[in-house]
């Protein structure tokens, strides 16, 4: 596996899953974050670092080597050797929030602190 898909991987679990976050939420972030970059780990850090996709990426903030740090690396290794559970899920978002792209997707469940989804129409 490539360092830099497993370091991309890992920066956007532990920012995009706050400290809070369930276990199977952050494996649905790792799985949804995989989709995009077509399950190709190759494709991991353009998927993370495309312009307007994850909001942490525009001012990316400290990362503090705590346990949170260590569980997203953690499960970010595991989600390059586990199967899509999340049903092709490419977008999410929190509890919290309703995006302006939500009409247009399918939901397909709730992990964690996240609704997950994919574009309405999609295999």
């Amino acid at each position: 596996m490539l360092e830099a898909a497993l370091l991309c991987m890992a920066l956007n679990i532990y920012h995009e899953a706050d400290k809070k976050e369930p276990i199977e939420g952050m494996f649905a972030i790792g799985q949804t974050t995989l989709n995009r970059a077509e399950r190709k780990p190759e494709k991991v850090c353009a998927a993370v670092q495309a312009p307007r996709q994850f909001s942490w990426t525009l001012k990316p903030p400290p990362v503090v080597d705590d346990a949170a740090w260590r569980n997203a690396q953690a499960v970010a290794r595991l989600t390059f050797h586990m199967a899509d559970f999340t049903g092709g899920a490419t977008h999410f978002h929190a509890l919290y929030i309703s995006p302006y792209w939500k009409p247009d997707m399918a939901p397909l469940g709730q992990w964690g602190n996240h609704i997950f989804y994919k574009v309405k129409g999609r295999k």
